[in-house]
């Protein structure tokens, strides 16, 4: 139960009777929370309008189960207006939280991230690395054994001059016919990517991780970005 005001950031939401939504937030200090918003849709509703995605919030809500009920929220700074595709960007990194994180437990750090990459995506700068580097450090706070570091045969740590293929599972190991070079596990260690080149194996690489834990789930955000990439690329022919 949330008793003082505490930093969040709508996820999703869905319409309950006729005037009321379920939202499902993440908070900075109780993590991801569904909660209840009653007659949050009439028009005299003060919070009308304010429980939207990329709106940082300030929030209360009271409850013991697993669906809290909204006792107060206001606007925080100002919205996180994302530009272009960026918007459904930010809706992936939407979908990521409400996949992984699992609810009510905190995730202070993760909630950091998801903050700094939303400033990335509203200054356009240096996108596909924040979301790469978002994609790791949530993999990692979630304890999901992403090794970057060691060769899991050898033992030795990641060199940059040589070629690795990843088992999911057990980490990378030297392989002339892997799909990975060294350098770039080392860039997503030390999240400092140097060339396209690395991000493109990092995306790669990320997506089968993230697939993999997914377990047959699918990103509707990806999707989306994908039919926008397509169509802007015909646009442009």
């Amino acid at each position: 139960m949330s008793r003082v005001l505490q930093a969040g950031f709508l996820l999703h939401y869905q319409s309950y009777q006729e005037s009321s939504l379920i939202v499902d937030v993440f908070t900075q200090m109780e993590g991801r929370q569904s909660i209840i918003a009653k007659g949050v849709k009439r028009q005299k509703s003060p919070y009308l309008g304010l429980l939207r995605p990329f709106i940082p919030l300030n929030i209360t809500y009271s409850g013991r189960g697993s669906l809290k009920t909204l006792t107060h929220v206001e606007a925080g700074n100002a919205e996180f207006i994302l530009p272009g595709i960026n918007t459904y960007c930010g809706f992936y990194l939407n979908e990521l939280i409400r996949y992984f994180v699992p609810a009510g437990e905190p995730y202070p750090d993760t909630f950091l991230n998801y903050l700094s990459c939303l400033e990335q995506l509203k200054s356009n700068h240096n996108i596909e690395a924040g979301l790469r580097t978002f994609e790791v450090q949530l993999v990692l706070a979630l304890g999901y054994g992403l090794e970057l570091e060691f060769d899991f045969v050898t033992h030795r740590a990641i060199e940059a001059g040589l070629i690795y293929r990843y088992d999911i599972e057990r980490g990378a190991t030297v392989d002339t016919e892997g799909k990975i070079h060294g350098s770039t596990l080392i860039a997503m260690q030390q999240s400092h990517y140097v060339d396209q080149g690395q991000l493109n194996e990092a995306k790669w690489l990320m997506r089968q991780v993230i697939d993999f834990y997914l377990q047959g789930k699918a990103l509707k955000s990806r999707t989306l970005i994908s039919k926008l990439m397509q169509k802007e690329s015909c646009n442009s022919n």
